[in-house]
């Protein structure tokens, strides 16, 4: 009997893990990489490591100033950033030289790479480059595109507005910036060009972290504010225009009425969107639901057995880990004809501001709403004996449990190396834990998840409890 064959559209992270799942199954894999397929995926060509690599150094210049104790200066301060920028293509090249080594190790009769777009012909056919391909199943695994809103003016300087791709390309420093958007690309990017001497205004519908507990938020707003980053909320953008000289003017409506913000440079951070214009949808008999697959827990497509999706193009969260776990999860369905399913509890999220955001399980407003009577802990991080001696003293942890079960339900941190202290919480929350449990876990001293065992005896004691004692050498 004939292996299956899978055919994977997309040659990013969900669509190489995709594929390698599928052999791995024992399936014949037809690997649609795409028509620019050295930069295939976002995370390692222009996303999560690029924009990483940039921030380390301008972090590192930034903290080593904070105390005021030395005068720190990059040595060439007019080329600082492009100094940067190239001290990261290199790195990245090495990281682009061995996933495309690893991609080019599968090659063979039954792992067949084909470096351009393919677009369904009908439910068992995909065509590229003239040539048709069968198939007995698929995932979708094509990614997202960055998104600009429909606002006056857009069209006519389309190309001169800045998204994640140009600030991780660019050079030269601007005099001023306005970045539309305060998501995680906006906020990341804005501050450290405002460490870089830029002077950046962030124009805003609503609050930062919108979708997460309103005193986070409301902190790091005022700790971009501390660093001299203007925050325009709850304000709308009317139009985006040019001046005379050549500067961007954005016209925009907020609580004290409209007001024009000029800059040198303007940027939209108002997110991605799937991609899926390439892949004629409706000839595998697939349907858009207001521009996004409908997508089972299993992976597949609604109304289909046999085409799954995976990762960004889906337009749930696109994060890199979550696009790898469908993609396994997609390919296994795909061979094997089952209905694994990856139950999503924790749904880690962590934006790289600084300090860093990191959150996990439900908000108190989702816990409410399913019926659950909550309690709240919280924990400052100047408290934290380690983050204040690292000039953390902006943030706090705040976790919320059920007052009945004890059981832990959501975890919210707004501190230095949130993004790594959120895993704790986030797996106690996967796996069902009580707040008693975080409390009687032993945490070394002095360390930052001090902070994450502070929040749990706060949560303990309110519960009825008696957390260990601990270590209180703290700032007071």
């Amino acid at each position: 009997m004939a292996a299956t064959t899978i055919a994977v559209l997309g040659g990013g992270s969900a669509g190489f893990t995709a594929a390698r799942t599928a052999a791995k199954h024992g399936a014949r894999v037809l690997f649609f990489m795409g028509d620019n397929a050295d930069l295939a995926s976002l995370c390692v060509n222009r996303g999560c490591m690029p924009s990483k690599a940039m921030f380390h150094p301008i972090d590192a210049m930034h903290h080593a100033r904070q105390q005021k104790w030395l005068r720190v200066e990059p040595l060439r301060p007019e080329a600082y950033l492009g100094q940067i920028v190239a001290w990261k293509d290199r790195e990245i090249a090495r990281f682009r030289a061995y996933r495309q080594n690893s991609i080019d190790a599968h090659a063979s009769d039954d792992f067949v790479i084909v470096r351009a777009d393919g677009r369904f012909v009908d439910t068992h056919t995909i065509e590229a480059n003239g040539q048709r391909y069968k198939f007995d199943a698929a995932v979708i695994a094509t990614g997202s595109s960055p998104f600009l809103p429909p606002v006056a003016g857009i069209d006519a300087v389309r190309d001169q507005v800045w998204g994640s791709d140009q600030f991780v390309s660019n050079t030269k420093l601007p005099e001023s910036l306005a970045v539309v958007g305060a998501g995680a690309i906006g906020l990341e990017f804005a501050l450290r060009y405002a460490r870089l001497g830029c002077s950046v205004t962030i124009i805003a519908r609503s609050r930062p972290l919108s979708s997460y507990p309103a005193a986070f938020g409301e902190r790091l707003a005022e700790t971009y504010e501390s660093e001299g980053i203007r925050m325009m909320l709850a304000t709308a953008v009317r139009g985006v225009r040019r001046d005379s000289e050549g500067l961007f003017v954005v016209d925009t409506e907020g609580p004290g009425g409209s007001e024009p913000v000029t800059a040198q440079r303007i940027a939209f951070a108002a997110g991605r969107r799937p991609a899926t214009t390439t892949l004629d949808l409706p000839a595998a008999g697939v349907e858009l639901d207001k521009g996004r697959l409908r997508v089972g827990e299993d992976m597949r497509i609604a109304g289909q057995d046999h085409i799954f999706a995976a990762g960004d193009v889906i337009g749930r969260r696109m994060v890199v880990h979550q696009a790898h776990i469908e993609a396994g999860v997609a390919a296994e369905n795909a061979v094997k004809q089952t209905a694994r399913k990856w139950h999503q509890r924790s749904r880690v999220m962590v934006v790289f501001s600084d300090p860093e955001f990191a959150y996990a399980g439900m908000t108190p407003q989702e816990a409410e709403q399913t019926g659950h009577k909550i309690i709240v802990g919280r924990q400052e991080s100047r408290l934290v004996g380690k983050l204040h001696l690292g000039g953390d003293d902006s943030g706090f942890g705040e976790f919320i449990a059920d007052a009945e079960s004890h059981q832990l339900l959501g975890a919210g941190l707004l501190c230095d190396d949130a993004s790594n202290l959120i895993h704790l919480p986030g797996y106690m929350i996967d796996h069902q834990h009580t707040v008693h449990d975080g409390a009687s876990a032993e945490y070394y001293h002095p360390s930052r998840i001090e902070i994450v065992s502070g929040v749990f005896d706060k949560l303990c004691q309110r519960l009825g409890g008696t957390p260990p004692r601990r270590a209180d050498e703290t700032s007071g």
